[in-house]
């Protein structure tokens, strides 16, 4: 008994530091080092450790890494939501009518750094979602990612 206590603890030593090989120590580093001074230089460290995107945060003096906020689902999920939500199949009847007689077709969201436009558009019976990775509060970033969405939908439409 006491040998077999002593083989799983070597066994559990062992694991331990044999795990520490999978840990992504890039990500650890970038998760706690704080970002650079200019956006020149927090494109370049993104470069260096080798991520293939990154949101940067312009005249914002908070470091938003530690915010919980943000996207939590894919375009596909958000289509998939949507689409249940306007084609009924997600309520009863009585359900139902409330939702539609009180909500529009459509989501659109903004967070520091994201937005998204998220519509169904009932004439062509399509779901059309839009995510952009940039955004600001004064407005422009969004009107432009409005004037965007609906050439998009419009192309759709042709």
């Amino acid at each position: 008994m006491k040998q077999t206590k002593r083989i799983l603890r070597i066994v559990f030593i062992m694991a331990s530091i044999g795990s520490l090989a999978f840990v992504p120590w890039i990500l650890v580093k970038a998760w706690i080092l704080p970002l650079s001074g200019t956006v020149q230089e927090q494109v370049n460290d993104a470069i260096g450790h080798g991520f293939d995107g990154m949101i940067v945060y312009v005249g914002e003096e908070q470091d938003f890494k530690t915010e919980e906020q943000g996207m939590l689902a894919s375009a596909a999920d958000v289509g998939i939501f949507l689409r249940a939500l306007n084609d009924g199949s997600l309520f009863d009847e009585a359900e139902r009518e409330i939702y539609f007689s009180i909500y529009v077709y459509e989501h659109t969201g903004l967070v520091l750094g994201y937005q998204s436009i998220a519509k169904y558009h009932k004439d062509i019976d399509t779901v059309v979602i839009q995510f952009n990775n940039t955004t600001n509060f004064d407005g422009y970033d969004w009107n432009l990612a409005e004037i965007m969405y609906s050439r998009i939908v419009k192309i759709i439409r042709n």
